[in-house]
């Protein structure tokens, strides 16, 4: 048979087979009620020949199986959906919810976010230009850039805390004029406040440095100064009452008229250091090396001085009443009369060491005296 005849043939069964499937189909549709039927009237022939108990037990049978159907019907998957159907829709529309509000989120934090950059990136442009006035020729314009940067001492500005404070630091060691010089003082002592302890907590052995600093009349009051390098540090007048200076080394440092009442220098070393007129009332001074300096006119009221070492130090004028002296260090240091007589009224002067001449020139006072 050639190719065209099969086609042809192909086309042909094709619809005679589709027309013969539907006539069997609608065929047994049609039949179907009169099968039923017969089924039925051979069903009740044969119930009317059982007798009352078989019969009892028949429609027992036949209930019990009508109810397992029925319990297979309810059980099925197709017959629980619709019962699960609002549950299933309410989850769908909690579930959009929660997408919608996540999206509404992270879209709100992109634009905080963006936000935060934008602002970051002026602040940095802002700072650069305070930085660049502050090395300006213009006197005016350094003191406007000292004054603008305390803005960045604010508590939402903290990531710029620790430049703050090394700037300042670093410009505290270039001569300024006065007004500005004052101006950056001031800013140093909010910074110190504000960001040293948490410069300390980042590392522990981070040591401050200090020195040639011009500090003239700066408060450091209760500040925590440990093992500071102060040396020749400008720190006239300075207010350093109460503040830690333990094993601070300052050789050289200016600290003239300073307040350092109750102020702990421990093991400090401030060899040739200028203290005239110095106020140490209550100090603990306890193995402080004080060599060499100039503490004419100090003052050591109460202070607590037992293994301190002011050897070859200027002391004339200096006041030691109530100063505890013991095992102290006098030797080759300048003293007059009038400090003599005020190391005679602190305790333990006696344990202190001096020269022989002047060991002898106690003695004398504390006879005249007694």
């Amino acid at each position: 048979m050639s190719p065209e005849a099969r086609n042809r043939l192909k086309w042909v069964a094709v619809p005679f087979m589709l027309v013969l499937t539907l006539l069997v189909i609608s065929l047994l549709v049609i039949l179907k009620p009169s099968w039923e039927q017969q089924s039925s009237v051979f069903v009740n022939d044969q119930l009317q020949s059982m007798n009352q108990q078989e019969l009892q037990n028949e429609r027992l049978r036949q209930e019990i199986l009508k109810l397992q159907l029925e319990n297979k019907k309810r059980n099925s998957f197709w017959e629980l959906l619709p019962s699960y159907a609002t549950i299933i829709t309410t989850l769908v529309a909690v579930i959009g919810v929660f997408v919608t509000i996540w999206r509404q989120i992270n879209e709100r934090e992109l634009d905080r976010k963006q936000r935060e950059d934008e602002s970051l990136r002026r602040l940095d442009e802002r700072f650069t230009s305070i930085v660049s006035n502050l090395g300006s020729e213009s006197a005016a314009i350094q003191a406007g850039a000292a004054v603008s940067i305390l803005t960045f001492l604010k508590p939402e500005y903290m990531v710029f805390h620790n430049q703050v404070f090394m700037l300042l630091l670093a410009n505290l060691k270039i001569q300024h004029s006065d007004a500005v010089n004052k101006l950056l003082i001031g800013a140093f002592e909010k910074a110190i406040r504000i960001h040293w302890q948490s410069l300390r907590k980042q590392d522990e052995q981070f040591e401050l440095d200090l020195s040639r600093a011009h500090l003239d009349r700066i408060d450091l009051s209760n500040t925590d100064l440990t093992g500071a390098d102060l040396g020749f540090t400008e720190l006239g007048h300075a207010n350093l009452t109460d503040a830690v200076l333990f094993r601070a080394r300052g050789f050289g440092a200016q600290l003239e008229k300073a307040r350092l009442s109750r102020a702990n220098l421990n093991e400090a070393r401030f060899r040739e250091a200028n203290f005239r007129g110095a106020q140490f009332h209550g100090s603990n001074l306890v193995a402080a090396d004080l060599k060499e300096t100039d503490l004419e006119e100090a003052q050591f009221y109460q202070a607590r001085m037992q293994s301190a070492h002011l050897d070859k130090a200027k002391l004339r004028g200096a006041k030691f009443e109530q100063a505890n002296l013991s095992d102290a260090f006098f030797y080759g240091a300048d003293l007059n009369e009038y400090t003599l007589r005020s190391i005679l009224k602190a305790f333990n002067w006696q344990k202190a060491h001096f020269d022989e001449d002047v060991k002898a020139k106690l003695g004398e006072l504390a006879e005249a005296s007694s």
